[in-house]
């Protein structure tokens, strides 16, 4: 008998009991339908994750000067007790960093020689501290940070008027300021024109210390989230902040960004050890590298690893389902014993009885799949858009899905269409 024929009476069968029928997919409904919903929320929040961590520069390497006994840079928290991080924090001195601690320019231009090749940028990237501005009724708030020139570049920064901080404005320790169009209408009111506010001035502190910075720039303020933060970035040049902070002279946090195709964990390596020789004989100080694009395939793998379990506990239903199509199978064949009886008296063989039952079980469990599989990306693609996440149904999956769907029926349809095949025609057809 030709398979066109055998799907055939399958259906015809379903038709009799449309009822009975979709009782015995429920299970392959639901079990498909949670699994493919949960790889579709997972698959959009990894995305989701990844595209922020892009934007936010995923590839960029930060570069730290760090005590070598620092708790936070050199331990694993989640291998530790509550005691035992109690111990390593009552241990702990904090030392404040010498210029001989600190990288400095000569140290940065022989590292660009090396790394002629592989090195795209160094930004310098130093913290001064909150500051706030008043004038008069009108108050800003804002962090101070000291920059070089390419960090427009690594903070895609949409400059609205005036220019950012250059090379010029570094070797003179001038005291200009790139603030936000945020600042701008906190500290001047009335929402004046950026291009208005280039050349005026405004009074602040940082650790005690008075500070006149002019504005040199103004940049578009793009917020991050669903909470508006009072305080912007203000950048001035991180020579200026260390000679007007009186900080020590040195640097201890960087940026650098790889050419395209440099592969960056092997970069990482090699930064570490050709810095390393700079620390070895430093008793207390030395430099970490750590990369975004690291964290990123940590938390991809977790997240993979969460969807794979959840998906586990889901394909539960499916084996619940499968165990409901055997059970209706084994009906079917009772209930068609008299036919199958007739069937093999006029010459039809055991495995054309075989296979006429399980394509029967195949069938009722592709078309649960096939439910199951648009129940799952609808509930999927519905709780990702309730999540504000973009939807990203998975093919693979839904692929997988539907050949799992046929697995099911195949092996919890054989033991029934076996039984169906291996039955004494005469006995078949004595069966009231």
């Amino acid at each position: 008998m030709p398979l066109s024929e055998n799907i055939r009476l399958a259906l015809g069968s379903l038709r009799a009991n449309k009822l009975r029928a979709l009782l015995t997919m429920l299970g392959i409904i639901i079990g498909i339908g949670a699994v493919i919903a949960i790889i579709t929320v997972g698959d959009s929040l990894s995305g989701s994750i990844a595209q922020e961590m892009a934007s936010l520069g995923a590839r960029n390497i930060t570069l730290s000067v760090s005590q070598k006994d620092d708790p936070f840079s050199n331990t694993n928290f989640d291998e530790l007790d509550s005691l035992d991080q109690d111990r390593l924090f009552e241990n702990f001195e904090y030392r404040d960093p010498e210029p001989s601690d600190l990288l400095t320019d000569e140290i940065l231009k022989d590292y660009q020689r090396t790394f002629a090749d592989q090195l795209k940028t160094i930004v310098i990237r130093e913290e001064f501290g909150n500051i706030t501005a008043s004038n008069g009724r009108h108050k800003a708030e804002g962090q101070l940070l000291g920059v070089s020139p390419d960090q427009a570049i690594l903070a895609k920064l949409d400059l609205l008027a005036g220019r950012f901080i250059t090379e010029r404005d570094r070797a003179d320790s001038r005291a200009v300021a790139v603030v936000s169009d945020r600042f701008v209408s906190q500290f001047f009111g009335s929402h004046p024109q950026p291009a208005d506010v280039l050349g005026k001035s405004f009074r602040t502190e940082a650790n005690n210390i008075p500070l006149r910075l002019y504005i040199v720039g103004v940049y578009r303020y793009k917020q991050e989230g669903k909470i508006k933060p009072t305080s912007t970035e203000v950048y001035i040049p991180v020579d200026s902040g260390v000679r007007l902070l009186q900080r020590t002279p040195g640097y201890q946090n960087l940026t650098l960004q790889t050419q395209d195709g440099v592969d960056s964990k092997q970069f990482m390596e090699r930064t570490k050890t050709y810095f390393d020789s700079y620390y070895a004989r430093n008793p207390y100080f030395s430099v970490s590298v750590s990369s975004l694009e690291e964290a990123v395939k940590s938390m991809d793998k977790a997240m993979q690893n969460m969807k794979l379990g959840i998906s586990a506990i889901a394909a539960i239903s499916l084996l619940v389902g499968g165990i409901g199509v055997m059970n209706i199978m084994m009906v079917s064949v009772t209930e068609r014993t008299r036919e199958i009886g007739i069937r093999m008296a006029l010459g039809a063989k055991s495995r054309i009885i075989l296979f006429q039952f399980i394509v029967e079980a195949v069938i009722i469990c592709l078309i649960g799949g096939f439910i199951g599989l648009a129940l799952g990306m609808s509930v999927g693609s519905v709780g990702a858009a309730i999540m504000h996440y973009p939807v990203r149904p998975s093919i693979p999956a839904a692929i997988i899905s539907v050949i799992f769907s046929m697995a099911i029926g195949v092996f919890f349809g054989y033991y029934p269409a076996r039984r169906a095949a291996q039955l004494d025609p005469i006995e078949a057809l004595r069966y009231e």
